[in-house]
């Protein structure tokens, strides 16, 4: 172990993402932080294999408030935060097949979803989505506010902050121990000891390992592994949307001049570096080539990352009810690239003695809503 101490206001286990945005905003207050990342770069693990778009209507009331209020941070970030947009249009189109028009139209009626999607008929989703097969399609719901999120814009720009505010990002300090001793939070790291009133668990797949660490109640988390190939689709591709099927079992969209496509797999793994599994990729392979007209030979890259859920699928945020000066910051699942900005400002909230914006907690997305404690004992 390292000798020196690297002590501060808070220390953020964790910086993909998560812990990116949440130590910006801290240190934009004007608190001291660390933030300690285990791999020697930040964002190795599922921040950097994202491939992320903004679609609004994804996942549970909770998460579509916290989609909501992170849109405009998306719109709009501070000036200087980054060179390059953060969002670019695309738009998500949702394909349903002739057996899936009963659930098209429950899709299209629920009550978020009347102010964001466009109901398509066949021609007009085959006319969006050329690569489709006619067969396979019978009606579409189109979200044309959907974007691309430049992913390591967002990062990069979150850290620059973070190091502008005066915080201390330390790269390969993989938590070996924890103490909590005097009101005061004792890491030890390969890096050193790093010290701090109050630890902010953001280690993403990892999170459950670190609350072992702490004493913590782990609150059930459960990655899960998905697969993403690119591959070059021999034509002009730059206006495709995202194209996903209506029950999530595939998707693909422009990246670069590429074509990403995935099965949209959720398969459980351990925390872990995950790499792609031979048979996802035949998986993925098969059902692209079986609602598409592409026939795909060679790929061009391919890349797997975890995403991790609690059972409710709503971010675990707020301060253990166990252990003092532990708090929560996990289990984003396939959200944690869109919902960042919103979460950031509810920790920086929370562990500051702050209430959860009114807007968000109004929507849904309150304290009692996102803390462990819903979760019950495990």
């Amino acid at each position: 172990m390292g000798a020196e101490t690297h002590t501060a206001d808070f220390l953020i286990i964790g910086a993909g993402i998560a812990g990116a945005s949440a130590a910006y905003e801290l240190a934009g207050a004007g608190a001291s932080v660390i933030l300690a990342e285990m791999e020697d770069q930040p964002g190795y693990h599922t921040t950097g294999r994202s491939a992320a778009t903004f679609v609004g209507c994804y996942g549970n009331d909770v998460i579509r408030a916290l989609n909501a209020f992170s849109r405009p941070f998306l719109e709009n970030p501070p000036p200087g935060f980054s060179e390059h947009p953060l969002l670019t249009p695309r738009g998500a189109l949702f394909v349903a097949g002739p057996d899936q028009m009963a659930a098209l139209e429950d899709f299209l009626a629920e009550p978020p979803n009347t102010g964001l999607l466009e109901r398509f008929d066949a021609s007009r989703a085959l006319e969006m989505s050329p690569a489709l097969k006619p067969e396979t399609v019978a009606g579409a719901a189109f979200e044309p506010a959907a974007q691309d999120i430049d992913v390591n814009a967002l990062l990069m720009g979150y850290l620059k902050g973070f190091r502008a505010g005066g915080g201390t990002l330390i790269a390969k300090a993989e938590a070996k121990s924890m103490l909590r001793r005097a009101g005061t939070w004792e890491v030890e790291t390969p890096a050193g000891r790093l010290a701090a009133p109050v630890l902010i668990n953001a280690a993403g797949a990892w999170a459950d390992e670190v609350a072992y660490l702490a004493g913590a109640q782990p609150v059930g988390l459960v990655p899960k592994r998905r697969t993403a190939l690119t591959i070059d689709p021999g034509e002009p591709i730059n206006q495709w949307p995202l194209t996903i099927s209506l029950d999530e079992t595939w998707y693909f969209r422009p990246e670069g001049g590429d074509l990403l496509i995935s099965p949209a797999d959720e398969m459980p793994s351990p925390p872990c570096d995950c790499q792609p599994d031979e048979m996802d990729i035949a998986l993925c392979i098969e059902r692209i080539q079986s609602v598409t007209r592409l026939e795909i030979r060679t790929l061009v890259s391919k890349r797997a990352g975890l995403r991790t859920f609690v059972h409710d699928k709503s971010p675990v945020c707020g301060f253990a009810d166990d252990v003092d000066g532990f708090f929560w910051l996990a289990g984003q699942g396939g959200y944690g690239i869109q919902t960042a900005p919103a979460l950031a400002r509810i920790t920086a909230a929370l562990v500051t003695g702050n209430e959860v914006p009114a807007e968000l907690a109004d929507r849904g997305a309150s304290a009692p809503a996102l803390g462990p404690g819903r979760l019950g004992a495990l």
